[in-house]
């Protein structure tokens, strides 16, 4: 479904409005969504979808995921410090313990994928050979 300008234009004040400073407020967002939903303005439910898609995507860009093979020391804590101390602080941590890995560790932030484990260089061994 393709979106008009209005309501692009709309979502994007609306996603204005749900910052308290430079952080997303999730009180914030559920207060618009309430109000777009009590008042529902015409074409309000692509104004939602488009809504959601930006917040979606500002919870991406500062979310941090460690994935290792093995239990690390402290649960990635000091990872953690040392990724946010260089990255910027993130809303939400995510850390996962994949056998499936193999060995090494995989981080992401947003979009930004450091994948350093055996089967991602296994994988990519695969592909060259075949």
């Amino acid at each position: 479904m393709k979106l008009s300008r209005q309501a692009r234009r709309k979502a994007k004040a609306l996603f204005r409005l749900c910052f308290e400073g430079a952080v997303l407020d999730p009180g914030r967002v559920r207060q618009v969504v309430t109000v777009l939903l009590d008042q529902k303005p015409r074409g309000y439910l692509p104004i939602l979808q488009r809504l959601r898609q930006l917040v979606a995507y500002r919870i991406a860009e500062n979310t941090l995921s460690i994935e290792s093979a093995t239990p690390l020391p402290d649960q990635g804590g000091s990872l953690f410090a040392v990724l946010e101390a260089r990255y910027g602080a993130a809303l939400e941590k995510r850390y996962l313990v994949r056998p499936e890995l193999i060995g090494g560790m995989r981080i992401q932030k947003g979009s930004t994928v450091w994948d350093g484990s055996i089967s991602q260089r296994l994988q990519t061994l695969e592909a060259t050979l075949v």
